[in-house]
């Protein structure tokens, strides 16, 4: 009977170790002073504003955060437009009720 336990418990171990392999771990940054989160999965970080990405994949935390904290018309234009995605959807919802 101690050999079954025994067996049963190194199953499990092995299925743990196996489905740790296959998880990715995904980290996650606040930018200071602003609405951006930097997302590492992997090798690989890119910026996010809520659900909606806003960088492309950069090789390091320090590259995107370094993009994030450019102010262009094409980020402010990105920022608007999230925005009023935002706004559209609270709308939308207390329209429904």
């Amino acid at each position: 009977m101690t050999k079954t336990i025994n067996i049963q418990s190194t199953n499990v171990n092995t299925t743990d170790k196996e489905s740790s392999l296959n998880e990715e771990l995904v980290k996650r940054k606040s930018v200071k002073d602003s609405p951006f989160e930097i997302i590492t999965i992997g090798e690989e970080s890119f910026g996010v504003m809520g659900q909606f990405r806003v960088t492309e994949n950069g090789k390091t935390v320090a590259e995107v955060e370094k993009e994030l904290k450019k102010i262009t018309w094409n980020r402010i234009i990105q920022v608007i437009m999230i925005l009023d995605d935002l706004k559209s959807n609270i709308n939308n919802k207390t329209n429904k009720k």
